[in-house]
């Protein structure tokens, strides 16, 4: 498989995972809402899974087409480290959905956090680069970023009580990532497409 189509099959799967778990998300204010049980937070930790996968993927076709600069650098590491934050939100969502909520909303924090610094690094390491669509490419992560941190907000709403604020903030930084994703998703398919 060559490096680029690596680079666009990881940013695309990651672009899926995105639209997943913000499904997932809106699912749980829905279940809340009419008491049933919590699906969604299945769907939020496929969703994380499929991210995971694709910032992986993404990290290692950018680090094989890298040209060595310090932006791609950023990019790559910030790559590795929202694939790691993907992968505690994995955690965290299954321990919500076994009924361990509390261990799992501090780790979905946690995983937010991480996700938030992954992303932001990627939209560092974006505009430090001169190559076509970098703009872009930083303004879809600076999303990501923001949408990351919303989700950590929200998370620590519903654990000062503020559950259904919480879940509002939540799932729309979920939405955010998505949009984020998307953006950066077209950026790096014009880039190496």
């Amino acid at each position: 498989m060559s490096d680029r189509l690596i680079l666009i099959t990881g940013v695309w799967t990651q672009v899926v995972g995105t639209v997943i778990a913000a499904i997932g998300e809106t699912m749980i204010i829905q279940e809340e809402r009419l008491n049933q049980e919590p699906i969604g937070f299945r769907l939020v930790s496929i969703g994380n899974g499929f991210e995971a996968v694709g910032n992986s993927l993404q990290a290692v076709g950018a680090e094989k087409l890298s040209d060595g600069s310090i932006g791609e650098t950023y990019r790559i590491i910030g790559d590795w480290i929202q694939a790691s934050g993907n992968v505690t939100n994995v955690l965290a969502a299954e321990l919500e959905f076994s009924g361990e909520e509390l261990a799992g909303l501090n780790l979905d924090v946690f995983g937010d956090v991480v996700q938030s610094v992954g992303a932001g690094l990627e939209a560092y390491g974006a505009t430090l680069s001169t190559r076509a669509y970098s703009d872009l490419l930083a303004s879809g992560n600076t999303i990501q970023s923001l949408g990351a941190a919303l989700e950590a907000v929200g998370e620590t709403f519903i654990l000062k009580g503020m559950r259904g604020l919480g879940l509002q903030i939540t799932t729309f930084g979920s939405y955010a990532q998505a949009a984020g994703a998307t953006i950066a998703a077209i950026a790096l398919t014009k880039q190496y497409g």
